[in-house]
This record gives C-alpha cells, sequence and structure tokens, in this order.
C-alpha cells in the first residue's frame, strides 16, 4: 500500500514528466497567446514555479522544518520578469529540474505525520481571504493548481495544431 507521502512524491514526478512533454516542440510559441488576454505558455510556467512566492516547495519545507507559519499568496500573476522573458527552453526546462528536485527534497523531508499534524495560515490577498491548511491541504492544492494549468497549456497546444 503506498503511503500519503509516496503518493504525493509520485504526483509531483507526474506532474513534471507531463510538464516536460507539453513543452516538447514549443520552443519557437513559448510567447504565443490565442487572444492578448491570454497566458502564454512560459507565463504558465513561471506562475506555476513561482506561486507561492518562492514555489510549494519552500512552503512544504518551511512547513516542515516549523520556520514558516504563514505564507501569502497572490492569484492570477504570470511572474515574469524580464529576465525570464528572454529563457530559452533550455534554461526554462533547467528552472523547471531545478523546482520538481527541491519539491523532491521537500517531501523526503515531511514526515507521514507531518501531512495532517503540521498546519499553516494562507493570506490569499487577491481573494481578501485567510485560511489554515494543513499541509495535506496545500499538496492537494498543488496538485490541482498545476493540473489546471497543465490543461491551459494542452489548450495552447490544440490551438496551435501539436
Amino acid at each position: 500500500m503506498t503511503s500519503k507521502k509516496q503518493g504525493h512524491q509520485e504526483n509531483a514526478g507526474a506532474i513534471h514528466a507531463e510538464l516536460l512533454k507539453l513543452l516538447e516542440g514549443m520552443d519557437y510559441c513559448l510567447d504565443w497567446k490565442l487572444q492578448d488576454s491570454d497566458w502564454s505558455a512560459r507565463e504558465v510556467v513561471y506562475h506555476l514555479l513561482d506561486t507561492p512566492p518562492g514555489g510549494t516547495h519552500a512552503v512544504v519545507r518551511g512547513l516542515v522544518s516549523g520556520e514558516i507559519t504563514e505564507y501569502e499568496i497572490w492569484s492570477d500573476l504570470t511572474n515574469m520578469t524580464p529576465e525570464r522573458s528572454g529563457h530559452d527552453m533550455e534554461q526554462i526546462t533547467a528552472n523547471i529540474g531545478d523546482f520538481f528536485g527541491n519539491m523532491n527534497e521537500a517531501l523526503n523531508s515531511a514526515a507521514e505525520a507531518d501531512l495532517d499534524g503540521k498546519s499553516v495560515m494562507v493570506h490569499q490577498r487577491t481573494r481578501e481571504s485567510d485560511e489554515e491548511r494543513t499541509l495535506e491541504d496545500v499538496l492537494a492544492g498543488f496538485d490541482r493548481h498545476w493540473r489546471a494549468h497543465l490543461s491551459q497549456i494542452n489548450e495552447l497546444r490544440d490551438a496551435l495544431g501539436f
């Protein structure tokens, strides 16, 4: 039987693999948008890597170690910088690899009991709400959030005729 922790580790690995697969062949169209109000694949990637600020892996690590008791989320930000705008696919995939390496380390540092036993206060600034979340809640939110945006990249691929 797979533990909850193992399930989260496997899930993170599957999300990583799916993201890399979705980005295959998109080197030339990382900044393409169906409409001006839509996000490009590059924007989606950097939104995911840096929401919450510093990345989900930093929240997991801080929650497990006891270093953080609260954090902020500003929804709907692309987290783009001039530097990120210039990254090629090699650099983007390196950033993704770094994120998931850090996520794996953070998950490895968690004990099974931490999943339901440790919690953090989340301040959702855009939505003007605060709520306490367990580590399990944070990881379930990671899954929902990333999978929703993976679908967004898939829609971009479909619109481009991949």
